[in-house]
């Protein structure tokens, strides 16, 4: 009987676990990547923000070990948070305007550990009518992880802010940044 009745609680444990899910706050833009792409661009240079996509094989709604989905921001796909942290981060400096050059992207890696030194792996291509073939850029952000399922997958959702932000720098520290946005030339030049 004992042994009946702590399979049906082991059990509904495992099945509790399983729908677990965690979540992070929403982005909070980088004062160093808006002052990146300030200084990248010449005065009056604006672009706008396109569609971001997930390639084909790239998983946009990640699990960690049992807990179920990562929700990385409330009601936010992993993609739509790094379209939305760009978009932030190009508005909060000061360079979108309606009707200018539009950058879109394309997530083509989006894969994380949450075993022994954690790490998230982003790959992001963009493009622009003014750079068709555009430049791609990755980041490989490093965290530390947990034995505990509870702690490690909220290790790696606190970790997917920073490694957005890590990714965004190396889109506007690009050198080919100012042709993306429709200008050849660089602020600083």
């Amino acid at each position: 009987m004992k042994l009946g009745t702590f399979g049906v609680i082991a059990a509904s444990l495992l099945l509790t676990a399983a729908c677990e899910t965690t979540s992070s706050r929403p982005y909070k833009a980088s004062t160093e990547n808006i002052m990146s792409a300030q200084s990248a661009l010449p005065a009056g240079t604006k672009v706008t923000v396109g569609d971001f996509v997930a390639a084909a094989d790239v998983d946009t709604s990640p699990t960690c070990r049992a807990m179920g989905a990562l929700e990385v921001a409330p009601g936010q796909s992993p993609i739509d948070y790094i379209h939305d942290a760009f978009q932030e981060e190009l508005f909060e400096a000061g360079l979108i305007a309606s009707g200018a050059p539009e950058i879109s992207g394309e997530v083509t890696e989006l894969d994380f550990s949450s075993f022994g030194t954690g790490s998230w792996n982003v790959t992001l291509a963009v493009a622009s009518p003014s750079l068709p073939e555009g430049y791609s850029v990755s980041t490989a952000y490093s965290f530390k992880t947990s034995f505990s399922a509870i702690n490690a997958c909220q290790n790696v959702i606190d970790a997917f802010q920073p490694t957005v932000s890590d990714l965004l720098s190396k889109v506007v520290n690009h050198p080919e940044f100012p042709a993306l946005a429709g200008s050849e030339g660089s602020a600083t030049s």
